[in-house]
């Protein structure tokens, strides 16, 4: 049973229909414990020892509650109505020992996976172990009266391992991340999901933490999942230790393999905000990191040939200002709205310059459906000169010549492969022949590509 179990939970998770919510934190300064709580929908229902493996399959455990002011964040992620079938709501990590020396029905014995202190909030008339098989915990639309969807009136319910009757089983889990494994005081979770520790595998649990050899905050690219609703690209705070212009930090990204940033929905823009929103070595001033937004002729578009059909801008542009960025739009507090900036004045005479850029790989130059950075990082693919290309992609091609990502190779990309003769071997985004100098070859392969570049 316990290996049917399992399998049952590696399905749910691989599925994409398995889909997790945008987790929070309950910060530290604000009285919390730094924990991040987050609610899933499974693919389909679940019981509750499916709930609590899938749980820990991404890190973290069914959600625990102690006190009233975590009651409140954890309601507040059981809320999303897909979590939801009728007035059954999602998982949590509460169960009954009925081994426990103060084991008595119904209220008796009850106990959280984390062995924390108890703290109750049932439904009115909850627990009544109806049928004498309610050992779990989930939330329940208690209130009959009211529609299915009343939050006010959602409370705790003891519920059987799987649905009877005429009830299902619950669809959803309310999921926390508590995990600190290397001792820093820092949640792994949050690491993991800003960078500062490496989780290429995607499965919230810091690499080094896995692998048993030191964890080094550091600066580390992170994905976007699909499972979480993401288009599967890497991304990662790019800082200068200085200010640089727009057309510089283009440049710097290509010579990572990458682009920056193209934010084409709400739901990216928040993600990637994610990874500087508390991150003050990002910001200068009001001005936040460079993305991949520019404006030529008059018309707004992305660096990659993304549509351009979201935005975000803080009280609109201007008609000179032609270079997109992040930007604190009331005082200086971080936020995720944009600015448009002069971008490429010099930051000596010109005005404040971003002191960061947000860099994205989404190249799958092998077609195998998978963004060929995150199979570099996994050690799955080769990249020997660490430009953040695949060896195997590297013989030159159109893509290779598109310098700036518009599916066209012309005079923007002539013009900074020849900002680039002659350059060290460090930089090898126009060293087409990868013979460590940018000269004639190079010149003659970029030429043979010039034109529409479909890919």
């Amino acid at each position: 049973m316990k290996n049917l179990i399992q399998a049952a939970v590696v399905t749910l998770f691989a599925s994409s229909a398995a889909q997790a919510q945008q987790a929070v934190q309950w910060r530290v300064q604000d009285g919390g414990n730094g924990h991040w709580y987050g609610g899933m929908r499974a693919s389909s229902e679940l019981s509750w020892l499916q709930a609590r493996d899938l749980a820990t399959s991404v890190g973290g455990h069914l959600a625990t509650v102690t006190s009233e002011a975590e009651y409140q964040l954890v309601h507040g992620a059981a809320g999303d109505s897909t979590l939801w079938i009728g007035r059954v709501g999602p998982w949590l990590g509460g169960y009954q020992d009925r081994a426990a020396p103060d084991y008595a029905e119904p209220a008796g014995g009850w106990k959280w996976v984390t062995g924390e202190p108890w703290f109750p909030k049932w439904a009115s008339g909850e627990p009544n172990d109806s049928s004498n098989q309610e050992d779990y915990l989930h939330y329940f639309g208690a209130d009959f009266g009211s529609p299915d969807l009343n939050i006010a009136a959602r409370q705790w319910n003891d519920f059987a391992l799987v649905g009877y009757n005429s009830w299902p089983t619950p669809i959803g889990l309310v999921i926390e991340w508590s995990a600190d494994c290397n001792s820093d005081g820092i949640v792994d979770y949050g690491q993991c999901r800003d960078g500062s520790l490496p989780d290429y595998n995607g499965n919230n649990v810091p690499d080094c933490c896995e692998s048993g050899t030191p964890c080094v905050v550091g600066n580390y690219p992170v994905q976007w999942r699909t499972q979480d609703g993401g288009n599967g690209h890497w991304y990662k705070v790019d800082r200068f230790g200085g200010q640089l212009n727009w057309a510089s930090a283009s440049i710097r990204a290509q010579d990572a393999g990458g682009h920056l940033a193209c934010l084409s929905s709400a739901h990216e823009n928040s993600f990637v905000f994610g990874l500087i929103a508390s991150d003050p070595s990002a910001w200068n001033d009001k001005n936040g990191p460079w993305i991949g937004a520019r404006r030529e002729g008059g018309t707004w578009s992305w660096v990659n040939g993304e549509a351009w059909s979201f935005t975000n801008w803080c009280g609109g542009t201007g008609t000179v200002e032609h270079r997109g960025q992040y930007w604190a739009c009331s005082g200086t507090t971080p936020s995720d709205d944009w600015n448009d900036h002069f971008g490429d004045v010099g930051p000596v005479s010109g005005p404040l310059m971003p002191v960061a850029a947000i860099i994205e790989w989404s190249a799958d130059c092998n077609g195998d459906g998978v963004v060929d950075y995150g199979q570099i990082l996994r050690g799955q693919l080769q990249d020997g000169d660490g430009d953040g290309v695949p060896d195997v992609c590297e013989q030159p091609n159109c893509r290779s010549s598109d310098f700036f990502p518009d599916r066209n190779v012309n005079g923007a990309d002539l013009g900074l492969l020849l900002s680039r003769w002659g350059t060290p071997t460090q930089y090898t985004v126009a060293d087409l022949n990868r013979d460590g100098v940018v000269d004639g070859i190079d010149l003659g392969l970029f030429l043979s590509f010039w034109g529409p570049c479909p890919y």
